[in-house]
């Protein structure tokens, strides 16, 4: 097969053999490509956003703080005692002004624009309502017509002072000429009222500069407050991505900016792209490699034909590799049939599907699998699944280990009884619990083998300290129910509550049909609790044996009945030691029995649990003298940190590791208030201390105080005092 290229590819196999290498490098190099231009057109796209993102946000930035300087001049000029006292003689007096407070006032006005520092700054005016004069710094404007204020201040634009206050005819330059105007309400300090208006013009150079340095990204640009348009720049409503800005001045106003869909378009130069080149020469390479390996592997393969062909050369486009791929195919078929011979005998093999039979995790055409291919021992027509519980008692040592032991002698005991016509596996689900499955042809014989199966475990145990109970599911067929099975086997361990250990229960449906039908006493709580306080062991130990002998001594009651029996005992316990803990620190968490237990282990575990509760109630009445220095302690507690915001009834009882209402019942004997109440009275008294001694504001009091802010300060205060603080302060 040495040659020409051409020859090679005469050969079917070669051609899939080359082709397949081929079609992975092609496929490789067309996603790199793609993912490359994708990517390369995302960041670059993402990039030109964040950079026009940037430029708004300089622009905004530059915007707001010339409208914070207006802001600040318009603030200045309401504050001003002179303007103040212009404003008085010419409005409400209605007296001539004299030529100093005038003076003043128009120096004052000077002043203020002086302030600002701003070179944006073109001049202020101030004009009251109904006036025929317009104030800036240092002259004074005749109008010819009584000045008319805006009826929405704060008002912002472009636009002229004498448009803006409706002046016609007014040949002032500075009231004709365009302006960033900034306009706001004067009201003086003697009342909220406008009384006039007081302007700052703005060169609109200045605007025009911001929306330079934009660099075109933005299709318009519109400043808002709430709904309303104040000011616009382009052409909204176009496709680009809309940015709203919350203006640093307030008010509601704000910046709604549309950015440029040109701006964020994506150019491909050459550079670009000579990645995604350099990838296809790449490919290119790899081709001639390819082509290079391809002849490689082929090479072995062409021989064989060669040697294998009885008529001279066989054609290689027909049937070059038939008998080359049948002696393969033999192969296979040899050592897929010896792993099956492996799998067959592997006990882990077989322990591992019934684990997943068992979990429920096998479908049906894997089960088919299983049965046909015979992976397990489980090949008889009826099965019985039993949970075999093994109880090591506590109190012995080496509990684990021992446990241990029981289950591994458990298990073989369980082995052993398999036979010819009957298969038992084996798997242990906890230390003291394991589940067993029985199978056989025979329906009787499974049902009767764990009765024979509890006689060889105990034998094998050897320990009557050890108590043996197996639960079972009713005999089925489909290994499809197996986890069914086992629920169902369950369920029937739980029969040893009512019939005790060392015995074979069985599913039966009936029982939890029965009705239910006991007897609990309605004040058993009322009675827990009141015994519990008095640590009075024998009333308890009268209660429980009254619920023992109404219950189980003169009927048998149902297994379903005896759980919500217990349920009821868990109950009445749990609430009584409740209701003692609100006023003392006995504090004891009742459990409930999870694992299968019979009723006299139930009745004793909750016996010990009400006993040593009462120990612990007697304890703390025998000591009156630990519960005074808690009640102490918390008192104390409270009082240092009367003025810590965080303070909080249930900060105060997990400190301290008791109830709220033990904490709420220390403060009313104590204190002869609500905890509340002696909170809010103690910060109210340090308030109305600062009051009169300091001249701090009403917020740092209110802080120093622990109000989280003025308003409730305020309103506590009020409450108590029947004065605001301010009031109280005068």
């Amino acid at each position: 097969m040495q040659g020409k290229p051409e020859r090679y590819f005469k050969s079917r196999f070669f051609r899939r053999l080359f082709l397949s290498y081929a079609l992975i490098i092609v496929l490789f190099v067309a996603g790199f490509c793609a993912w490359y231009i994708h990517s390369y057109r995302v960041n670059t796209r993402s990039m030109a956003r964040e950079n026009c993102i940037q430029r708004t946000n300089a622009f905004c930035t530059q915007v707001d703080r010339y409208l914070l300087v207006a802001q600040g001049l318009c603030n200045a000029m309401n504050s001003s005692e002179s303007i103040r006292e212009l404003y008085q003689t010419t409005y409400i007096e209605n007296k001539t002004v004299d030529s100093l407070l005038l003076y003043q006032a128009l120096s004052e006005l000077k002043r203020v624009k002086g302030s600002s520092g701003s070179l944006a700054v073109y001049t202020i005016l101030l004009g009251f309502q109904g006036d025929n004069r317009l104030y800036t710094p240092g002259t004074v404007v005749s109008l010819g017509a009584a000045l008319k204020i805006p009826e929405r201040l704060p008002w912002i634009g472009t636009t002229s002072a004498a448009e803006l206050l409706s002046l016609k005819g007014e040949t002032n330059m500075t009231l004709n000429k365009r302006f960033l105007i900034y306009a706001d309400g004067y009201s003086g300090l003697s009342g909220s009222a406008v009384k006039g208006a007081a302007m700052v013009l703005l060169e609109e150079s200045a605007l025009t500069d911001c929306l330079d340095g934009l660099g075109g990204c933005m299709d318009s640009i519109e400043l808002r407050r709430y709904s309303e348009s104040l000011f616009t720049a382009g052409t909204p409503g176009g496709p680009g991505e809309v940015l709203e800005i919350p203006s640093l001045v307030g008010g509601g106003l704000g910046y709604r900016l549309q950015i440029s869909e040109g701006a964020l378009a994506v150019p491909f130069p050459l550079t670009a792209l000579l990645p995604a080149l350099d990838t296809i020469l790449l490919g290119l390479l790899f081709m001639v490699i390819t082509y290079r390996f391809s002849r490689r592997r082929y090479a072995p393969i062409g021989a064989i034909s060669r040697m294998v062909s009885s008529e001279g050369t066989p054609d290689p486009g027909k049937d070059e590799m038939n008998g080359i791929l049948q002696g393969i195919a033999d192969l296979i078929g040899e050592r897929n049939g010896y792993r099956e011979q492996m799998i067959t005998i592997s006990p882990y093999a077989s322990q591992g599907a019934l684990h997943q039979l068992l979990n429920g995790n096998v479908r049906a055409s894997q089960l088919e699998v299983l049965r046909e291919g015979q992976f397990w021992e489980l090949r008889h027509t009826w099965f019985a699944v039993g949970i075999v519980n093994l109880a090591v008692p506590d109190g012995s040592g080496a509990v684990e280990q021992r446990a241990l032991d029981a289950r591994t002698l458990a298990v073989h005991a369980c082995q052993s009884y398999a036979g010819e016509d009957r298969a038992v596996a084996c798997c242990p689900r906890d230390l003291q619990t394991l589940v067993v499955v029985i199978n056989s042809d025979d329906r009787r014989d499974v049902e009767n083998g764990f009765y024979e199966l509890l006689r060889r475990i105990e034998e094998a145990l050897d320990d009557p300290g050890i108590s043996v109970t197996i639960g079972v599911s009713a005999p089925r067929t489909e290994l499809a129910s197996l986890r069914l099975a086992c629920g169902e086997a369950e369920r029937a361990l739980e029969n040893m509550l009512t019939g005790g250990r060392g015995s074979v229960y069985f599913e039966e449906q009936d029982l939890d049909s029965a009705p239910v039908d006991y007897t609990f006493p309605r004040d058993a709580q009322k009675r827990i609790a009141t015994a519990l306080q008095e640590g009075n062991e024998a009333e308890l130990n009268a209660f429980m044996d009254r619920l023992w002998e109404d219950n189980f001594h003169r009927r048998m009651l149902s297994p379903k009945a005896t759980r919500q029996l217990v349920d009821e005992l868990h109950t009445a316990l749990s609430g009584a030691l409740r209701d003692i803990s609100a006023q003392s620190t006995t504090h004891i968490r009742v459990e409930r029995v999870r694992e299968p237990a019979t009723i006299e282990e139930i009745f004793s575990y909750y016996r010990s649990l009400m006993a040593e509760a009462a120990r612990t109630c007697q304890s703390e009445l025998a000591d009156p003298a630990g519960g005074e220095a808690l009640e102490k302690e918390i008192r104390d507690y409270i009082d240092a940190n009367l003025l810590n915001p965080e303070l909080s009834l249930s900060g105060v009882a997990d400190h301290f590791g008791v109830s709220g209402k033990l904490v709420g019942s220390v403060c009313k004997n104590a204190f002869g208030v609500t905890y509340l109440q002696y909170v809010r009275d103690g910060r109210i008294r340090h308030a109305a201390h600062l009051l009169e001694t300091t001249d701090l504001p009403l917020e740092e009091i209110a802080g120093r105080c622990g109000f989280t802010n003025l308003l409730t300060f305020r309103r506590n205060f009020k409450a108590l005092m029947n004065m605001n603080p301010s009031d109280f302060r005068k």
